[in-house]
């Protein structure tokens, strides 16, 4: 039985830079607030690379009630109580060297790229986006290359219209197991759903994996791959897994 189901933001339960799919956001959003009184609807949470404000904003939408993960694991908010933690792997050192890699992105690689913006936002990683699939490209081979070669604590990821540098033990699947243990449920009680190459590890952990049509082909591969792109593949996702719960409890 399928007791939470997590949800990737960029390109799964938002389409970055366009309006959101509101008839299937809403749908999602009618089943989590029916999750409260029928267990073989899963409640839903978050984990994005995405900062707090931008988190925390889905999360009152959607009438999530149970923590969520932001930042890729480096941070854990809940909406109900205003609770905000931060990753204990990030501090000291850590925090020290994140800090050396935000300025030398702002200052060597902004420059070759000003339509880049840097999610000043955020507390444990590096983020950045653009519209522009290309130029994200060549942000990401610069950012991989640097942190590669002098900052082996990190890693790089990439989507559609972002690049992440973010602390390795910090990354979707810690955030994930932190999630599980602070709700009681093991890995084969979470179903997660993403897109890019920063949900590979958290997909290979849940218990039950998904990907939208639009995923990157690794994601596809070891995930059960919806007929619909980003929200309506949620959407799509989340009813099999309450078609799934309701067969099981007869």
């Amino acid at each position: 039985m399928i007791t939470y189901f997590v949800l990737d933001l960029d390109g799964c339960l938002t389409y970055p830079f366009e309006t959101p799919d509101w008839k299937s956001v809403t749908k999602i959003r009618e089943y989590q607030l029916q999750s409260g009184k029928d267990h073989t609807i899963p409640a839903l949470s978050l984990c994005t690379g995405r900062p707090l404000p931008y988190a925390e904003a889905v999360a009152q939408w959607m009438g999530i009630r149970d923590t969520i993960i932001f930042e890729s694991g480096g941070g854990f908010f809940h909406p109900l109580t205003n609770e905000l933690t931060w990753s204990p792997h990030f501090s000291g050192e850590i925090a020290k060297k994140s800090q050396e890699i935000r300025t030398w992105f702002g200052t060597h690689v902004l420059s070759q790229f000003p339509a880049v913006m840097l999610e000043f936002a955020k507390h444990t990683d590096v983020g950045m986006v653009h519209t522009d699939v290309n130029e994200i490209e060549q942000v990401y081979e610069i950012a991989r290359k640097r942190i590669e070669a002098d900052y082996p604590e990190f890693e790089v990821h990439q989507t559609g219209v972002s690049v992440n540098i973010i602390v390795k033990a910090c990354n979707k699947v810690s955030g994930l197991k932190f999630f599980a243990e602070r709700q009681g449920v093991s890995a084969s009680q979470i179903a997660y759903i993403g897109d890019s190459t920063g949900d590979l590890m958290a997909l290979d952990w849940a218990g039950a994996p998904f990907a939208p049509s639009n995923a990157i082909r690794e994601v596809r591969e070891r995930s059960r791959v919806m007929k619909g792109e980003a929200t309506a593949g949620v959407l799509e996702a989340y009813e099999a897994i309450i078609a799934q719960n309701r067969s099981l409890s007869g």
